[in-house]
């Protein structure tokens, strides 16, 4: 589960989240919304532990381990699909990430390094990384960002089946939140 009580964060005189409170449970997908630099990112970021907040509490259990989707792509340029799920999940089984990336990408996708593939491609590889990494929830900052409504169907309801049992926080506009979202915050 994931508690938060009167999170508050402001950029100089710019507040961006005042007295936030919300819990999460496993299988109660969340998705944060809001005006475009609102601090849906920020929220993520302070849940992630990579950013400070300026009052209230973020309880997360010990040990708690999430996929996470940034906004960046974050991947490894010269090396193809398979490497990058590979290298950022531990899994060596390529036929397991190949079969799980085929569910998101066309074959010929599969050997190129990313830097070669578009923007759309990138941002379903990160989401295969994020799904199959070992961890009790997923964090995800804009997936369906360079989709297109076909993809972004398909993106959804791949996050939907690899989010069952374990905890879901997506980063959203309003416009793109799936109706299976069962938790809507906004800040």
């Amino acid at each position: 589960m994931i508690s938060a009580r009167d999170l508050k964060k402001s950029f100089g005189d710019t507040e961006v989240i005042s007295g936030l409170s919300f819990d999460i449970l496993p299988d109660e997908p969340a998705t944060v919304t809001g005006a475009s630099g609102g601090g849906k990112t920020t929220l993520l970021r302070m849940i992630l532990g990579l950013e400070k907040t300026d009052g209230g509490e973020i309880a997360i259990p010990e040990g708690t381990r999430f996929g996470v989707l940034f906004q960046e792509d974050r991947l490894f340029e010269g090396f193809d699909a398979v490497t990058n799920v590979s290298l950022a999940t531990g899994i060596r089984d390529t036929e397991l990430i190949k079969a799980e990336l085929l569910r998101l990408l066309p074959e010929e996708a599969l050997s190129k390094p990313v830097k070669k593939l578009s923007g759309g491609q990138r941002r379903r590889i990160g989401i295969v990384r994020a799904a199959l990494h070992r961890a009790d929830g997923m964090i995800l900052d804009e997936p369906f960002s360079g989709l297109d409504a076909e993809n972004a169907a398909l993106a959804a309801e791949y996050i939907r089946e690899k989010a069952r049992g374990r905890l879901l926080l997506m980063a959203l506009h309003e416009k793109d939140v799936p109706a299976w979202c069962e938790k809507i915050i906004r800040v």
